[in-house]
């Protein structure tokens, strides 16, 4: 598997809040939830730093326990990264840091991807047909104030996210490719999958600019259409953390 990515901040010199890890035969991609002004997380650590910790457990199952499934391997980077702030931190905090993650990985026989908040994947079969392995479960909230997404934040009626929940993982939405069918996919954070959400795009055409003029055009893509947005129109920032990977099989 070939790997191509970008994962850019917004403009405004905030931090990053995503993050990216890639080898030849998974990447991992999250995108940190950015902390609300005024709100107590209890823990001490940035979101940046959660993002880091998970991402290297899950990279670290991923690479010595190949045939792990990726719902356990979630599992287990959310219980590991817990366990790394155990000792200085409220772990029962609603508000504790947490952040979306998107596995894909390709083993002998299948292509297989696993996504946890609203990131995306999107793999292309040989034959043309598209597979989205993507959790939209936020865009069905019934308020988005501070408190109302605090209150749904890994429920049952609202969204599962990786936090200070181990069983988020079994929320996740997961599915498979047969290797001898898949083509190419994307791996991407909600900072492009604006694309499709607010923009009009199809997944196919997001696919295809990618693949054809490379993951930076895609954030440029994503940049002059929110340039081109009257203020308000849509809910949530103007701009976002931009993470789009290229996988060719």
């Amino acid at each position: 598997m070939e790997v191509t990515y970008t994962c850019q901040a917004a403009p405004g010199g905030r931090p990053n809040d995503d993050f990216v890890i890639a080898t030849e035969r998974y990447i991992v991609v999250l995108d940190g939830a950015t902390a609300p002004a005024g709100v107590d997380s209890g823990c001490i650590h940035d979101v940046p730093w959660l993002v880091a910790q998970l991402g290297t457990h899950l990279a670290r199952t991923l690479s010595t326990e190949q045939a792990a499934p990726l719902v356990e391997v979630l599992r287990s980077g959310i219980e590991a990264t817990m366990a790394s702030h155990a000792d200085t931190c409220d772990l029962t905090n609603r508000d504790s840091p947490s952040t979306t993650v998107a596995i894909l990985r390709r083993g002998a026989e299948d292509v297989e991807y696993a996504v946890l908040g609203d990131s995306a994947v999107i793999v292309e079969q040989r034959d043309g047909e598209l597979v989205v392995g993507h959790d939209d479960r936020t865009s069905y909230l019934p308020a988005y104030g501070v408190e109302a997404v605090s209150q749904a934040r890994n429920t049952e009626w609202g969204f599962w996210i990786a936090s200070n929940r181990p069983d988020a993982a079994d929320y996740a939405v997961t599915g498979l490719v047969p290797v001898s069918a898949a083509y190419r996919a994307a791996v991407v954070t909600d900072g492009i999958t604006r694309l499709v959400e607010r923009y009009g795009r199809s997944w196919a055409d997001l696919l295809k600019r990618l693949d054809s003029h490379g993951p930076n055009q895609l954030v440029k893509d994503v940049r002059a259409e929110e340039r081109a947005t009257p203020a308000g129109q849509y809910r949530g920032k103007v701009h976002d953390d931009a993470t789009a990977a290229l996988c060719r099989f």
